[in-house]
């Protein structure tokens, strides 16, 4: 008898089958002796569309909603179905009598192999697969220490609930904000509270309205210091009249000034902690401009093919106490560009510091560091990568580092009545921050927060009772200003603690359950909003769109409720691990979406703002609606339009179902709600495509080999392009660069 191995992606699929010594090639499948190893590309089943759980929601009407299934339907997804097919036939065999789940070890890989193995009608034993890297070495172990599969029985549970719960508020609230506007309104559990925090910091922005006001700065000899009001809560050293600003400093030069107090301090600021994914997409985000989504990938390119991280969708920042043994071996696996950082850490090898190893706090995966897995040379590797290791390599050493230590001094003085402060900052340590380039130092970095926002002014040695002359007075004009636009990396943090401004890591690390989505979807979240065109990006800015702020502004306050969603997530969490009843969540959400339904069906406010009545999405529909090109100045609901009609150009080729629609920036699948993510983008990798290429590629095929695309590391290259393996777009196939022949020597 065999054991099948289901894992997530062909690429798991075959490092793991190399290790088993299944090494014959099938359709879908590699065979050993003992091991079959098949595999998904991602979701192979999925929930099924309203009319697959009931005929007569096909069609799109008020009156029929909610759509509340009693017996849910699975699908097999269109683009898979041949892979499935192939599934289910080995899950089946005969002479297999164990399955093994060794899809990506996290909620949504155990609801990847539960919906397969349901909907294949498999009853057979299964066993789980759970590791964190993806070298040979874990993988080995990771079989040495397979899993009862009913072990993860609550995370199934969690990872079932959230699909329904992302059907029943996504379709149900869909059909009725589009029904009753007359204009397609997409709405999801998660991306429309993610959308309003993105509207409502826009808005914030649109309506603000600068006030000048006027500091003083008292200049003297050696040292400067300004003005402030010891009394005041808030702003101590803003003053709102000039008038008032300007006769106190014309009254203050020449004044002498006496110090009231000098006071130094030791300080100390601990590392950082190590990385999950969301604080390291911020990062990427803030010091190269990386999206969510290119991080993401990065980082899983760095774990599945290179092998060099470990698992990235975590959302831990710690490390399980087993991971201690391994330090000093990863630390040598570094590149040689760390050599310099390691002496240190010879000299003062690392301890087991409960800052970072706290079994407590390691759910289903530790924080993403290096692998063990020796790197010896970078130069292949794209810019990216080098800079997202450089990222993780660099938080992985400095958290092995004694604190960053500093001096800070404050002191006070008095002139004529008023009050002075100067402070100033002298390093004693650079601890930890001598592994940082002075550049990054400079940076703010979002896990320092809580660090004292002091200058780094040289000040002299003062003690009280000392004298100075104010030699002048400088008024400084100022201008209070608006909140800052989104970036992804405040997004991110906002997205984190569910739109709570907490800067402290140990409160943030307290509620992270209660985020918005999880680490592994948020990328994906923010990538579908401007995927939709609700909101788009202006360099590093997020800004919505019209049809943004609209659906914001008419969605009912608990659709857009990042608290409300919070704690949904949280519930989710607790499902995971036993603490809470998937029965008593699925009753909740149930209740949740009659009540909102309810309240769309009888809106008058909605019923006002109805456009005129236009054509929309439905199976029996050859054309969607999209909404209107952006206009991100001076945007408000009034000056909304009204969408636009989409024509069909050709039967999407990734799921056969969907027509391919054109959009500002490429082609796309028109039922992109409903799952097919599959687009052809008119400009790729720096080339323009030509009319040529991008009619093979709607059809599905690949293009000849072109010449001009630009890689990440600045390379000019050429090949062809293909739909990607798991049909959710195209990529770039290089081709090989062929040696120069050489001249022949004349004879």
């Amino acid at each position: 008898m065999k054991t099948l191995v289901f894992a997530e992606k062909p690429s798991v699929g075959k490092d793991i089958g190399r290790i088993l010594g299944a090494t014959r090639r099938g359709e879908g499948f590699l065979e050993g002796n003992d091991y079959i190893v098949t595999w998904g590309f991602g979701h192979l089943v999925a929930l099924g569309h309203p009319e697959e759980q009931n005929p007569a929601w096909k069609k799109w009407s008020l009156e029929a909603l909610p759509m509340l299934p009693k017996e849910w339907k699975l699908m097999v997804l269109p683009s898979s179905k041949q892979q499935f097919e192939g599934v289910t036939r080995l899950f089946n065999r005969s002479d297999v009598d164990m399955i093994i789940n060794a899809a990506d070890a996290g909620r949504e890989g155990e609801l990847i192999f539960r919906l397969v193995y349901q909907q294949a009608g498999c009853n057979k034993p299964f066993k789980r697969l759970w590791i964190s890297s993806m070298t040979d070495e874990a993988i080995k172990s990771g079989f040495e220490d397979l899993r009862p599969g009913e072990k993860y029985d609550p995370l199934a549970k969690a990872a079932v609930c959230r699909s329904r719960a992302d059907w029943l508020v996504g379709m149900n609230f869909t059909r009725a904000y589009t029904r009753k506007l007359n204009s397609m309104f997409t709405v999801g559990r998660v991306q429309t509270p993610t959308l309003a925090m993105v509207v409502r910091r826009h808005l914030e922005i649109q309506n603000f309205v600068p006030k000048d006001y006027w500091e003083i700065n008292a200049i003297m000899e050696d040292f400067s210091a300004l003005w402030f009001n010891p009394d005041a809560d808030e702003y101590p050293s803003r003053i709102d009249s000039h008038e008032k600003a300007a006769q106190m400093a014309e009254r203050l030069k020449g004044v002498q000034a006496a110090v009231q107090s000098a006071k130094k301090t030791a300080k100390k600021q601990a590392p950082p902690s190590l990385y999950d994914l969301t604080t390291l997409q911020r990062d990427a985000n803030s010091r190269y401009s990386m999206t969510a989504a290119d991080t993401l990938a990065t980082l899983q390119t760095l774990y599945e093919k290179k092998k060099v991280v470990t698992y990235p969708r975590t959302d831990s920042r710690y490390l399980s106490d087993d991971i201690f043994p391994t330090i000093e071996k990863r630390l040598a696996a570094l590149p040689g560009d760390y050599e310099g950082y390691l002496e240190h850490l010879r000299k003062n090898r690392p301890k087991k510091d409960k800052k970072v190893f706290d079994n407590s706090k390691v759910s289903d995966h530790h924080a993403i560091i290096p692998t063990e897995k020796k790197v010896v040379d970078t130069s292949g590797w794209t810019t990216a990568e080098k800079n997202v290791y450089d990222l993780v390599a660099r938080r992985f050493l400095a958290v092995f580092y004694p604190d960053h230590q500093y001096l800070s001094t404050t002191i006070i003085i008095k002139a004529d009545g008023e009050s002075f402060k100067a402070t100033g900052k002298v390093v004693t340590d650079e601890g930890w921050r001598i592994i940082y380039p002075k550049k990054q130092q400079s940076e703010k970095n979002p896990d320092a927060a809580g660090e004292d926002e002091e200058n780094d002014q040289s000040l002299p040695d003062l003690k009280k009772g000392d004298t100075r002359i104010i030699s002048d007075a400088a008024l400084l004009t100022r201008k209070t200003k608006p909140p800052a636009a989104y970036t992804e990396s405040t997004l991110l943090q906002a997205m984190e603690t569910a739109g709570k401004l907490i800067e402290s890591e140990e409160l943030r690390e307290a509620i992270k359950d209660s985020g918005l989505g999880t680490p592994a979807t948020r990328a994906e979240i923010i990538e579908k909003l401007i995927k939709v065109e609700y909101m788009l990006r202006d360099k590093k800015k997020l800004i919505p769109t019209p049809k943004g702020i609209q659906l914001v502004t008419l969605a009912a306050a608990e659709i857009t409720s990042p608290e409300l969603t919070g704690s949904w997530e949280k519930r989710l969490s607790d499902i995971s691990r036993g603490r809470d009843n998937d029965e008593d969540f699925m009753q909740a959400i149930t209740a949740f979406v009659c009540s909102i339904v309810d309240q769309i069906k009888t809106s008058s406010a909605l019923r006002a703002a109805a456009l005129p009545r236009q054509t929309l999405p439905g199976r029996e529909s050859g054309q969607t609606t999209a909404p209107a090109k952006a206009d991100t100045k001076n945007v408000s609901v009034a000056n909304a339009r009204p969408a636009v009609q989409r024509t069909v150009i050709a039967t999407c080729p990734a799921c056969q179902r969907g027509g391919i629609i054109e959009g500002n920036r490429g082609f796309g699948c028109n039922r992109f709600k409903e799952g097919c993510n599959y687009v052809v983008w008119k400009e790729f990798h720096g080339k323009k495509l030509s009319q040529a290429a991008i009619d093979s590629l709607i059809a599905g095929k690949p293009t000849r080999s072109i010449k001009g695309f630009v890689l990440e590391d600045g390379r000019t290259v050429s090949g062809r392009l293909q739909m990607k393996e798991d049909r959710s777009g195209i990529e770039l196939i290089v081709a090989e660069e062929k040696e120069p022949k050489k001249k022949k020597q004349a004879d």
